[in-house]
Parts: C-alpha cells; sequence; structure tokens
C-alpha cells in the first residue's frame, strides 16, 4: 500500500532539481511514490527528471504542454494511489523524516489535512508556522480554525500558511477540491481554504521540515504587467467561495484585507513598477529617532535600500553606514558593509535592524548586545502591511477567539 504520493510539478528548473528530488527519494518512509510532472519544460529538467524514474522504481514522470502549476498538480493527483498526498515545489527541498512523521500525525489523529511550519532560505533562514495554536481542530472545533484560516487577526499575521508543500492531506479530501487552471497566483492559499471548508479535522504542527528556496528567477520575484487580472481571478474564486455553507463573516473579511494585501504587493513589486516597495515600509519609524541622531543600518538587503532612502528623503538624520555579521557576502558592493565588531562606539548614536521578519530581528539584537554594543542604542520597528493599521482602526481585529 502506497501511504504517500509526493507530487512534484517542475518547469525549468535544471538548477536545483536534483536536490529536490534527492532529498524526497531519502525519506525514511518507505511506502511512498514520487510523481514529477515536467510542465512543458525547455531545459534540461525533462532529461533529468527521465534518469530518476529509470534509476528509481517509485518514480514516474509525467510530460505535458505547459499548463501552469494549478494543471501540473492536477494531472499528478490523477494517477496518485496514496491514502495521503504531499506537494514539493522543484526548487525547494525537504527533511528526510518529513513525510514519515507526518503520515503518523495523520494516521494517529485522524486528520484529513496535517499543517506544519517551514524553513524560508534567502539571505538569512527563517522558520515559519502557522498562526493558531497547535492542536487538533476537530467537532465544534472546526470552526474556530475557520475563523482564522486566512488571518490571525489578534496577531495581525496569516492563520493557516498558504503553502501546500509543507502538509499532508487526504486524498478522499483532495477529490472534493478543484482549482481552476488558469488561476496563477495564490493558488496554493486557495486549495488549502478549500479543503479547511471541506474538511471534519486538521491537525496543526509546530514543527518544521520543508526548506523553501527564495528564487529570484521565481514567478513571485519577477514583474508581471498582467498582474492585475490575476489578482481578479483570485477575487472571482472567492466570490464562490462566499457561497459556501462553510464560509463564515469573519473568513470573508480577511478575504477582502487578503484581496487588498495582494494589490499592496502589487505596488510595491509584482507589478515591475520602477518605483519599488513604495507602501512596503511605513516612514514614521523615523519620527521616533531624535532629529540629527547618527544612524547605522543592519542589513543589506532591499529593506536596508527602502530604510536609507526614506533617511535620505527626509534630511533630518545622518547616514553612517551599514554593518551585517555577514559581512562578507556583500564584499564588492559600492556601499561596504562592515562587521559590527569592527564599530567605533562614538561614532554613531543607534544602529537600526532592517530586518521585517521579528524573530530573526531579535535574534540579531542578541547577538549585537553581545558584542557589547549598547542595548539603548539598538532600534528595530515593526513593519507591518499597512492595512493592518486601518483595520485595527475600523474594529476588525475584535472578537477573535
Amino acid at each position: 500500500m502506497v501511504k504517500v504520493s509526493v507530487i512534484i510539478p517542475v518547469y525549468n528548473m535544471e538548477e536545483y532539481l536534483k536536490k529536490c528530488l534527492d532529498s524526497v527519494l531519502a525519506q525514511t518512509i518507505k511506502e511512498i511514490e514520487v510523481i514529477c510532472v515536467d510542465d512543458g519544460s525547455t531545459d534540461n529538467s525533462p532529461r533529468i527528471l527521465d534518469e530518476y524514474a529509470a534509476g528509481w522504481k517509485n518514480v514516474t514522470v509525467i510530460h505535458k504542454e505547459n499548463g501552469g502549476v494549478v494543471s501540473a498538480r492536477r494531472a499528478g493527483e490523477a494517477v496518485a494511489s496514496g491514502e495521503y498526498i504531499g506537494y514539493v515545489d522543484s526548487d525547494d527541498w525537504v527533511d528526510e523524516r518529513m513525510y514519515e512523521c507526518l503520515y503518523t500525525y495523520a494516521v494517529n489523529s485522524g486528520a484529513d489535512m496535517v499543517t506544519s511550519g517551514y524553513f524560508q532560505e534567502g539571505n538569512y533562514v527563517s522558520e515559519l508556522f502557522d498562526g493558531v495554536e497547535p492542536g487538533l481542530y476537530e467537532d465544534d472545533f472546526i470552526g474556530v480554525l475557520r475563523d482564522c484560516a486566512i488571518y490571525s487577526m489578534c496577531k495581525k499575521a496569516a492563520g493557516i500558511r498558504g503553502s501546500l508543500c509543507c502538509k499532508l492531506i487526504s486524498g478522499k479530501l483532495l477529490e472534493k477540491v478543484k482549482i481552476p487552471d488558469d488561476i496563477s497566483m495564490s493558488e496554493d492559499k486557495l486549495q488549502v481554504l478549500s479543503c479547511i471548508l471541506e474538511c471534519r479535522s486538521v491537525l496543526v504542527l509546530k514543527e518544521a521540515y520543508y526548506h523553501y528556496r527564495i528564487n529570484p528567477k521565481s514567478a513571485t520575484h519577477v514583474g508581471n504587467p498582467s498582474y492585475l487580472l490575476c489578482v481578479d481571478k483570485v477575487y472571482r474564486y472567492f466570490r464562490k467561495l462566499y457561497e459556501h455553507p462553510n464560509f463564515t463573516a469573519r473568513m470573508r473579511t480577511q478575504a477582502e484585507l487578503y484581496m487588498m494585501e495582494l494589490i499592496l504587493a502589487g505596488i510595491n513589486t509584482r507589478l515591475g513598477f520602477e518605483t519599488r516597495n513604495l507602501l512596503w515600509f511605513d516612514p514614521s519609524w523615523l519620527d521616533r529617532i531624535p532629529d540629527g541622531s547618527r544612524i547605522i543600518f543592519y542589513g543589506g538587503g532591499e529593506a536596508e535600500e527602502k530604510y536609507r532612502k526614506q533617511l535620505m528623503a527626509r534630511g533630518t538624520h545622518i547616514y553612517v553606514g551599514r554593518v551585517d555579521f555577514e559581512y562578507e557576502r556583500y564584499c564588492g558592493e559600492s556601499m561596504g558593509i562592515e562587521s559590527p565588531l569592527r564599530l567605533d562606539p562614538a561614532g554613531y548614536d543607534y544602529i537600526v535592524i532592517t530586518i521585517k521578519n521579528p524573530g530573526k530581528a531579535s535574534g540579531i539584537r542578541e547577538r549585537l548586545e553581545e558584542a557589547g554594543i549598547e542595548a539603548r542604542k539598538i532600534l528595530w520597528f515593526e513593519q507591518r502591511e499597512l492595512f493592518w493599521k486601518y483595520a485595527e482602526a475600523e474594529g476588525l481585529l475584535g472578537g477573535e477567539t
């Protein structure tokens, strides 16, 4: 009996594909099948897939014309024989015990879906989890989960994270959920939400096994002039879900906030505007630092660039430089980054941590303090999506249990 079917949609991922496949084939659970769907790749991905299929009896390869990730996953689901189904993106990888753990949790709890956390792998590694309390949600409590499936309103954060890839879902449940092939944005989020509306029980874990690679070549990091048309398809699907008997009034409020988030993402990056990240960071952080202060930024990514632009445009504070414990990664940049260990205490007034993730920022603060930097000189500003400020003003955040 096949316990788990893992579906891997593949489109032009020759650079990362072998690492992905090796991690899935190294799983400690043996009753597993791996279904790779070549979605019309034009690079060496088809050849790599065929080589693995020739060497592994439990690997099946489907070659099809390009139709998008939804159609690729559906092609895999059509031949899957596993009791539960999982998904892996072809530029990511998984821990070797992922599917054994998720399957064991699913069987022992009887859950239709098990959801876990994941590691976000980019300039630094972040561990991300669902924004709801861990545990089994069933019977009357499944309604509680539905009310915070999109957002945990009290935390101003994601409820159940949208990625399909850190979940294991009953094959019988997936037979009830069909996402339109032409949806090319938020398809994971919509499928997860649809499953929660249909299922009897969900087990939420505070454990992470999946490694999500921040790939600058992926669709989410490339400007798309048709972005708003894609957003429209997501909205139309939500409109259909509004009629579902299990779709609550709180879910509708959250769905509308989610649409606002997508529109803001379009303005900031996804539409490909030359003016990037205009609404990404609230510049009011500068109001909390005395005028004339000498500021050093910690970090060297897009967030630091945005902070620096806001500081320079304001003209009321003095930019000193940038630091990072991993400063070697930035060698060769026109505006170099130094090690925090080399700072002259008399040369600045504040270090502003320009990392958005609060957990990662907290770790950086601890390291800076351990390096001898005064705690009062280390600043970090919470930067949530702008719509949360207005949702709070409208009283939309109350009532969550």
